[in-house]
């Protein structure tokens, strides 16, 4: 228990139109008494053996309940919680919503948290209400958050982010005055009206080779920025068409210089900010990289992006330092056609895993049941699941796929009078 207060306030002025929610005071201050956490011996969500030791195969611990480790990182279980954007943020910063939100995963039993799409520059959230990690005060209330999910003995990693062309789109749930908004200056790999994602965004500009270089920057001062805060990991958002998506796909990059045409090209702003994420966040903690594996236009004539060409990437990525492979897919373009059914897009990931050996590959995609998130992983196609939204609608997603897989799992100690 720390010995002294913590006081974390910003007053500072805003620079721009970009950080005017920033001029507003931002005050955490804790006493110490409050950073008081009761000990787990053992971490939620950890395996203690079966419900019913009679059923058959009962001694058999299901993988999806089996820890996994890669560098430092041990998870008590294969479950992680994808990154959902929950635009509650106010000049970047993480808050009391978020702290509740993310914990409560920590509680449940999650093995692995990764928190959303958090914007490496003001200018690269999806909208004003996006978390950000551009500059050191968003630090502490970031550490809050990490504090309390490892008091719970859960692990907790951070989505790194750049919206592109998807940046400055209306803010949710609330009424934000024009001057939050920065839509003059929307930036993507190619610019001009061709390249407006649908009538809800922006025309973008094509950004400069300066800006991608202070770009690329601005992604590993992020990383030194989590790894301050204590996090297990980061991810790279490389998913759901934004930016470095767009510079990966020829639907959104038709540059004519380094940064487009050939897939080495298109790969290389990728390729770049791995190299300085990874230059910048300690060495034995792993990157996880999120990848939408296709664009899901099939039905076009123009080229896009497709699964051959995610496997191709996935074999230079893990050359440059990723070490866990997150596959998506979809978010490019509105012209997409995707066919929603559970576990849709399982099927990319056992691509990557195949076509990939020795990277670890985590699949998401309508993951619903405990039973069907341990079948992916006994049948080989990933080595983690992502569940997202399926932890918006039940909190205790992995309390129930234990029942479900005859597992006993441990409870925080709290909790533990109320397991039947």
């Amino acid at each position: 228990m720390p010995s002294s207060a913590i006081d974390a306030t910003t007053t500072a002025p805003a620079a721009n139109n970009n950080d005017a929610r920033e001029s507003k005071v931002i005050t955490w201050t804790q006493n110490p008494q409050e950073r008081y956490y009761i000990d787990q011996p053992v971490a939620p969500g950890s395996y203690l053996g079966p419900l019913n030791a009679s059923l058959p195969n009962a001694d058999k611990i299901p993988l999806l309940f089996q820890p996994y480790t890669v560098k430092d990182l041990t998870i008590s279980n294969r479950i992680v919680v994808a990154p959902m954007c929950m635009f509650s943020s106010l000049g970047g910063f993480f808050t009391d919503f978020h702290l509740v939100h993310l914990g409560s995963f920590a509680m449940g039993g999650a093995g692995l948290i990764l928190a959303e799409a958090t914007a490496v520059v003001p200018e690269g959230r999806i909208s004003p209400s996006d978390t950000g990690l551009w500059r050191d005060e968003h630090i502490p209330g970031l550490k809050r958050i990490v504090d309390y999910v490892h008091a719970q003995g859960s692990k907790i990693g951070i989505q790194l982010a750049h919206a592109g062309r998807k940046a400055s789109v209306k803010a949710y749930y609330t009424e934000l005055p024009e001057s939050e908004y920065w839509n003059d200056n929307v930036v993507g790999p190619s610019g001009g009206l061709d390249f407006k994602w649908d009538d809800r965004h922006h025309i973008p500009r094509e950004i400069s080779l300066e800006e991608i270089k202070e770009t690329i920057k601005a992604f590993g001062a992020a990383a030194v920025r989590a790894a301050k805060a204590g996090m297990d990991t980061v991810e790279i958002h490389a998913a759901h068409g934004y930016l470095i998506h767009q510079f990966l796909s020829p639907i959104s990059n038709h540059r004519t210089d380094q940064y487009g045409g050939s897939l080495e090209n298109r790969a290389r702003f990728l390729l770049e900010v791995i190299e300085e994420v990874r230059a910048n966040f300690p060495a034995d903690k792993p990157i996880f990289l999120r990848v939408s594996a296709t664009d899901h236009v099939e039905h076009l004539d123009e080229p896009s992006w497709e699964i051959e060409q995610t496997v191709q990437i996935a074999k230079w990525v893990k050359e440059a330092g990723v070490d866990v492979f997150h596959v998506s897919a979809g978010g490019n373009t509105a012209k997409q056609v995707i066919q929603y059914a559970p576990c849709y897009q399982v099927p990319f990931a056992e691509r990557v895993k195949k076509g990939v050996p020795g990277l670890d590959v985590v699949a998401v995609g309508v993951i619903t049941s405990g039973k069907g998130a341990n079948e992916v992983l006994e049948q080989e196609k990933a080595d983690l699941v992502a569940v997202g939204r399926g932890f918006l609608r039940n909190k205790e997603f992995v309390l129930d796929a234990a029942v479900e897989l005859n597992v006993k799992v441990k409870f925080q100690q709290q909790y533990e009078r109320g397991r039947l």
